[in-house]
């Protein structure tokens, strides 16, 4: 399929990352042949003005009785009409379910059809790239409606080079869907499912990012196509990243909503004024963290989350040591006065900062059926800055232990007397005057002082306070165990939930966090680097 003249690319292959059951090649095909039509309008196919057409080699997964298909598309006269010709896998008799790109991880459970929509999608000049399509037929005539929708960013001009552009919405935007139909037209509704260790993109998020590699340069003017899928919720900010890591995020005006419908094209134009970047977002530390294989990395916050309920204020702590403790332990103070987790309540003037499941900050409650079991912290807008993030189960896994040196990148230690976990950048020096001794080499002599730190954090070190936990009003494990909230749930039951866990001598990941428990957070900022 292509956009006007210009070819589509084949997708980042995430395919092999998903649980679902997809298409798989087998080395012959069948010879079934099948013709393929692409929705109309007006006698055009067409997303707005921006016409598709079919690609030769553009390949199809047809599913039948005897199993799926892989098909590979012959423009026909026009180019929105082609042939499909089998190329591996059976598809049997009627009815079918075709499904375009061929790549697109699908399942059928109960009779019920699912899909697939990536976390990524990758750039490709004045195109769509690989835009979802499903068509259903008693016969070999395939009729394809549109999946999604289009959002089409024109960037005027800006002096810089664009590595990825993130949109942000109200509700999960990536992630498997329910495949409906309604009057004729296909619906997606988002699903909640199962997650697996690497990847959480099956359980859905609310942020969909276009990879550009190369970085694309804005000098006179380019646009970006993005495909979402249509809902009823709105579009609520967009973060463009660039080759040194520099970000700009534009939020939509209050009152304004901006919706992608299906099979549409909606338009936003930025002008050179509109992009302004920022060398080092407010809030972040400069170390970059691996988070996946695949380039992307986060920056962490320079401190633990906190929350003031009497002025209902987010904020995060001023140092990294910090934290707010209990009646007797902590390093938190308001007006003088210690603050305390066992004060939790909606009307506490001091700060909190240990935080059950879900976006109820001072909810204490020890009945565990009371939380949301979907809710996570996964993306976090705090005192106005945008597009925070809380790493996954997968992501916090593989910047613990699948990144490059992985072992000798965290330890265990103290600064300015409070115990917890450090954590050293992708990219490391060791400052001038510190020392460092790593978890496996018995790293749990590392003890610094604020200006020791200080130059430690300079160069990109992380420290996470052993904070405790709370349950209800309790709070024990205080500068002696660290729990922090992941920001996926137990595929075993919606009662669990992932959570990053230190003492002294180990660090992992729990599954059989009850959500009741109060435990940190420390959120970051996601960067993709080529």
């Amino acid at each position: 399929m292509k956009k006007t003249l210009v070819s589509l690319l084949s997708l980042l292959a995430l395919s092999s990352l998903f649980t679902l059951t997809s298409c798989q090649k087998e080395t012959t095909g069948n010879g079934t042949q099948f013709h393929a039509t692409m929705e109309s309008r007006d006698g055009k196919t067409v997303l707005n003005s921006t016409a598709l057409n079919w690609v030769a080699g553009d390949q199809v997964a047809i599913y039948g009785t005897a199993g799926c298909g892989i098909y590979s598309a012959t423009p026909q006269t026009p180019a929105t009409v082609a042939t499909l010709d089998n190329v591996s896998g059976t598809t049997g008799d009627g009815p079918f379910r075709a499904f375009y790109p061929s790549s697109l991880p699908v399942s059928n459970r109960y009779g019920l059809w699912y899909v697939v929509l990536p976390v990524t999608q990758t750039y490709v000049e004045n195109s769509i790239n690989e835009f979802p399509m499903y068509a259903e037929s008693s016969s070999n005539q395939l009729s394809f409606k549109n999946l999604c929708g289009v959002l089409k960013l024109h960037l005027t001009k800006a002096n810089t080079n664009i590595t990825t552009i993130t949109v942000h919405a109200n509700r999960e935007i990536n992630g498997k869907f329910f495949l409906a139909n309604r009057d004729g037209e296909p619906v997606l509704s988002f699903h909640s499912s199962q997650i697996t260790q690497f990847s959480d993109v099956i359980n859905g998020t609310k942020a969909v990012t276009l990879v550009c590699e190369p970085a694309q340069a804005i000098d006179n003017g380019k646009d970006f196509y993005i495909y979402l899928p249509a809902t009823f919720e709105s579009i609520e900010y967009i973060t463009f990243t660039t080759t040194s890591g520099q970000t700009c995020t534009k939020r939509v005006k209050n009152g304004v909503n901006i919706r992608v419908e299906r099979s549409a094209v909606t338009e936003i134009t930025l002008g050179e004024n509109d992009l302004v970047f920022n060398s080092l977002p407010e809030g972040t530390l400069p170390g970059f963290f691996s988070i996946r294989p695949d380039g992307f990395f986060i920056r962490f916050s320079k401190g633990n989350l906190q929350y003031q309920a009497s002025t209902d204020t987010w904020r995060f702590a001023e140092h990294q040591w910090d934290y707010v403790g209990n009646d007797t332990m902590g390093t938190v103070y308001e007006n003088g006065v210690k603050c305390s987790n066992t004060l939790i309540s909606s009307t506490y003037n001091g700060w909190i900062d240990l935080f059950g499941w879900g976006n109820n900050p001072t909810f204490n409650s020890t009945n565990n059926s009371e939380y949301n079991g979907e809710e996570c912290w996964r993306d976090c807008n705090i005192s106005n800055i945008a597009g925070w993030h809380s790493l996954s189960r997968g992501e916090w896994h593989y910047l613990l232990y699948y990144r490059a040196n992985a072992s000798a990148k965290r330890a265990f230690g103290s600064v300015n007397g409070v115990h917890g976990l450090i954590l050293l950048p992708d990219s490391w020096t060791l400052p001038e005057g510190c020392s460092f001794t790593t978890e496996a080499n018995g790293g749990n002599s590392n003890n610094y002082t604020q200006t020791e730190w200080a130059a430690m954090e300079a160069a990109g070190a992380v420290f996470l306070p052993a904070a405790g936990r709370r349950w209800g009003v309790n709070v024990e494990h205080v500068c002696d165990r660290g729990n922090y909230w992941t920001a996926s749930y137990s595929e075993r039951t919606y009662d669990w939930c992932y959570y990053l866990s230190f003492g002294s001598v180990s660090v992992g990941i729990g599954s059989y966090g009850y959500k009741y428990y109060g435990r940190s957070l420390r959120l970051g900022r996601v960067f993709f680097l080529s």
